[in-house]
């Protein structure tokens, strides 16, 4: 079996690329407006992947997937719409019909072989990703690649602007997309019937929140400027062995990223990472699925070495994040929204997408095989994105780290017994 992350070796080939529009025209002069929190993370890109075998998807044409978009751009007209700015500079989306790019591909190996591989960061070569700019006017804000495997079965990748909405918007959009494929009316609620502001439960008075970063003018090519070359890999462990190892008070995405802040601390040093960012479902936000950025963004900041600190002392910590998406909104909204910040990645961030319900994205009533989720433009600290796998009783985490900190985490990792192998499976 080749290597799937050798560049110019591997089992994809045969990209086709198309476009796939609205299926009604939408009213002349129509905008959508981001709000502050929106503009905050215009930088990052949500990649999702989704596997379907070769049962229920070898009889799947690209016309009839492609047709069934049709009705769900319709609900959501603003995603195949175009970026302009105001004359204050403001990004704003043109409602315009321009579409979607979609990217037919092959690949060499059958759905079983692909998933044979334990890191299931090979999935992002099954993902067609361009970032917004330099030219706004033409670049789209989703990608759709869907791939052919050997024995039938297909994938469907999806790259989305994180400025259009959360990974919560981006599954429901695709749940969206099966449930018109399945012949179903679909419907989705707009944002302008839907409370856009935040609480301040606990707000600090900080002049700027903890959990981002304002960068230098990055102008219309939204790409994040990292010093190091960063490197992704996952894993997959189950609930009971989180909360039966590694005993602590919270739920199990507190305790594994306790342990995983600690193990990362560890490798840096005297460079530990002493505040964090949570990011997570908003618990009040769930219902009515829109497309929107809503989840909750928190930080955590503490006065004591996280390498040295007991977990429960950790876990602790972090269940008393500090919501800040009220104050980062106001950040994004600063000399109208013309600042550029980074999110994921200006602190060791930790992206708890356990309750997204990627699973509910069923072809012919069957659920996907796989799905993968990562976060394309990721700063410097790095981030650790957990999310569901097929068993619902396991999780797959994918941590993405300067190249030159892969090691040394994934040696504490083995060390706490975290992982019991190198996670390429070699």
């Amino acid at each position: 079996m080749p290597r799937l992350q050798e560049e110019g070796s591997g089992p994809l080939r045969g990209f086709w690329l198309s476009t796939v529009g609205s299926g009604r025209p939408t009213e002349t002069g129509t905008i959508h407006e981001p709000t502050g929190l929106d503009l905050a993370m215009k930088l990052h890109y949500i990649k999702a992947v989704y596997i379907y075998s070769a049962e229920i998807a070898s009889d799947l044409t690209v016309m009839h997937v492609k047709g069934t978009f049709f009705p769900v751009f319709n609900q959501i007209p603003w995603i195949t719409g175009r970026l302009r700015r105001s004359s204050s500079g403001r990004p704003f989306i043109k409602c315009n019909d321009c579409g979607t790019r979609f990217v037919e591909s092959q690949c060499d190996l059958t759905v079983d072989e692909w998933l044979r591989v334990q890191d299931r960061s090979v999935d992002e070569s099954l993902v067609y990703h361009q970032p917004v700019g330099p030219d706004l006017a033409y670049s789209p804000l989703i990608y759709i690649q869907m791939t052919r495997f050997k024995c039938g079965g297909i994938a469907l990748g999806l790259s989305w602007a994180h400025i259009m909405g959360d990974p919560f918007s981006l599954s429901h959009f695709f749940n969206l997309w099966t449930r018109a494929f399945a012949g179903e009316e679909v419907y989705s609620t707009k944002t302008s019937d839907w409370r856009r502001g935040f609480r301040k439960p606990n707000s600090t008075g900080k002049k700027e929140p903890g959990s981002i970063k304002r960068i230098n003018p990055i102008g219309d090519l939204w790409v994040i400027p990292n010093k190091s070359k960063m490197s992704t890999y996952s894993f997959n462990l189950t609930v009971k062995q989180i909360q039966s190892h590694f005993p602590a008070k919270g739920n199990e995405f507190e305790i594994l990223s306790g342990i995983i802040w600690k193990c990362v601390s560890k490798a840096r040093g005297e460079s530990e990472p002493v505040t964090i960012t949570i990011i997570r479902s908003d618990p009040e936000g769930l219902k009515p699925r829109a497309v929107r950025n809503s989840q909750m963004i928190s930080s955590v900041d503490v006065d004591f070495s996280i390498a040295d600190a007991k977990l429960e002392e950790i876990v602790k910590c972090i269940g008393e994040a500090t919501d800040e998406r009220s104050e980062i909104d106001e950040a994004g909204e600063k000399d109208d929204g013309v600042l550029d910040f980074i999110v994921y990645g200006a602190k060791l961030t930790f992206v708890d997408l356990s309750e997204v319900d990627f699973y509910d994205a069923k072809i012919k009533k069957t659920s996907p095989l796989s799905v993968y989720c990562n976060v394309q433009g990721i700063g410097d600290d790095g981030a650790v994105v957990v999310f569901p796998a097929a068993d619902r009783e396991e999780r797959v985490v994918t941590v993405t780290l300067p190249e030159d900190e892969v090691e040394k985490v994934q040696c504490e990792l083995r060390k706490c017994g975290l992982i019991t192998s190198l996670v390429n499976g070699e």
